[in-house]
């Protein structure tokens, strides 16, 4: 398929289907990574391994996933088939990703702990490929929906909603695994309510009994997210495949014209491009901030702020995302409007302002005294930090657009998979660092009330990452380059140049003619 010319006054923009089934596809893309994000606390709590050993045996699969991401990502870029350079490795990962996601729980708490870290990591890893070959290919589909500015928030916002979906029911995902469904048996439950019958009373004794824990409960999250996984991987194939059969793709026939670039030069021309540079240092300063102090904060919301009660400290965890989420949801319709009063940078920095807010807030709010306090930072600044995700994720398109004018290549895989990549390394670290700040405080996770010494370490060693790298992300974000009136060149000289080039391949076949 050609390369469709645009005009800069009537860019290019991909039918709604296209663009809604897109964001369908963003379920899966999240879904999946979510479900898997469990797998820190559900082997250092559920499994009681060690967390240090845990944050080895999940920090390596995503480094080696990230070493192979700019790989993929090339070899998508010029890939060239019946069906398009994306959507085969959609198909592939997603379904991949699936398995080996339901597979991952499926450790037994009577192998050694060696076997159960050597399983975590080989499966991890396995998971981590495939998802990550499906994230690159849906995120580069995205990029080509439209060339116009603004809408590109707008298409970025319509993935942010389905994000939110996700968002929305993992952030209940551990509460749910507790349930005491999981500890008697899903069957066993199945049959008492066929049991009931019509007898209501039985009926809601048999309710009561599987849904609300409580003191004498027979919990067991390792079986719930057992059932979970397995209904999740339905769910993320569904959702990839709406996408494979709904969206076209753009710039496959475009690309199988030019001459192949190889990846090593690839990557260096991307590396080059300055906005893309302060683009990945600011991520990973947000990255830093979030994972490595919000990572520790999961143990002190448990230990410190809910004395060990792991069902209210989720349960608080769950009702802060589902606000959050809402707020999100009634801040998607105005992304585009924001976008087009202060511009993408003012987005950002609107949303790295809020980030930074949240984080000086958070020593202040958590506190045994008051545990739904802990809901506080996030409330007070979701919407902030929800704009400055979406817009943030609606400047890679820019970014593509601008290399191509200075390189004359489309290199979306590439772009996404360099993201991925530099994003893997420091969610491993973040992994990494959070089991040991985990170890050094002292924390046992087999005891529920744990020394005070012990929760003093662990609460300062969650507050400072937090603060220090989340400023590094504001002061990023103040440096980002990229404006409205420059982005507004580049797509009038890349649309001259689309114009000359379909005019040339016209001249061409015209002289060519019989």
């Amino acid at each position: 398929m050609s390369t469709q010319a645009s005009s800069p006054t009537h860019a290019y923009t991909a039918p709604s289907c296209q663009i809604w089934a897109w964001g369908v596809g963003a379920v899966a893309n999240h879904i999946l990574i979510c479900t898997y994000g469990q797998a820190s606390a559900i082997f250092t709590i559920g499994f009681a391994l060690n967390a240090a050993l845990v944050s080895w045996a999940i920090m390596l699969p995503r480094l080696i996933d990230g070493i192979t991401d700019p790989i993929l990502g090339h070899i998508s870029d010029n890939t060239h088939t019946r069906w398009g350079r994306r959507k085969p490795f959609l198909v592939i990962g997603s379904v991949f990703a699936a398995i080996f996601l339901v597979a991952l729980w499926w450790a037994d708490r009577s192998w050694s702990p060696t076997a159960q870290l050597a399983y975590l990591f080989v499966l991890g890893t396995l998971f981590y490929c495939s998802w990550g070959l499906y994230a690159m290919s849906w995120n580069a589909i995205g990029y080509e929906l439209t060339d116009d500015y603004h809408i590109r928030s707008k298409v970025s916002a319509i993935g942010s909603f389905f994000l939110g979906i996700v968002l929305l029911g993992n952030a209940w995902l551990y509460w749910f695994a507790l349930r005491p469904l999981f500890g008697h048996g899903v069957l066993n439950t199945a049959r008492d309510f066929i049991d009931a019958g019509l007898d209501w009373d039985r009926f809601s004794a048999v309710f009561q009994t599987a849904f609300v824990g409580g003191p004498g409960a027979v919990t067991n999250e390792i079986n719930g997210i057992r059932w979970i996984a397995s209904f999740v991987g339905v769910i993320a194939i569904a959702a990839a495949l709406t996408t494979v059969l709904v969206c076209k793709e753009r710039f496959s026939g475009a690309n199988a014209k030019k001459a192949h670039v190889p990846m090593i030069p690839a990557i260096k021309a991307t590396i080059k491009n300055k906005p893309f540079r302060t683009l990945l240092l600011m991520k990973v300063c947000q990255t830093l901030g979030e994972r490595a102090g919000g990572g520790i904060l999961v143990f002190v919301g448990i230990y410190y702020v809910c004395q060990g009660d792991k069902s209210l400290a989720f349960k608080i965890t769950g009702i802060g995302s589902t606000v959050g989420t809402v707020w999100g949801f009634a801040m998607l319709p105005l992304i585009v409007p924001i976008s087009k009063w202060i511009g993408k940078k003012g987005g950002i920095i609107l949303g790295a302002s809020g980030s930074l807010v949240a984080a000086i807030l958070t020593p202040l709010a958590y506190s045994p005294a008051n545990p739904y306090w802990m809901l506080l930072p996030a409330l007070l600044t979701i919407m902030l930090i929800s704009i400055a995700n979406t817009i943030t994720q609606a400047v890679m398109p820019d970014i593509c657009d601008l290399d191509e004018l200075e390189t004359g290549h489309r290199r979306e895989g590439l772009f996404t998979a360099v993201m991925g990549f530099v994003q893997k390394i420091e969610i491993s670290l973040c992994a990494l660092l959070v089991g040991y700040l985990v170890v050094w405080s002292g924390l046992d996770t087999k005891i529920a009330q744990q020394p005070p010494e012990v929760l003093k370490r662990l609460f300062w060693l969650a507050v400072v990452p937090n603060i220090v790298f989340t400023a590094g992300y504001f002061l990023f974000a103040l440096r980002f380059p990229l404006t409205e009136a420059m982005m507004q060149e580049v797509r009038r000289k890349l649309d001259s140049r689309h114009r000359a080039d379909a005019e040339a391949s016209a001249q061409e076949e015209k002289n060519a003619g019989p």
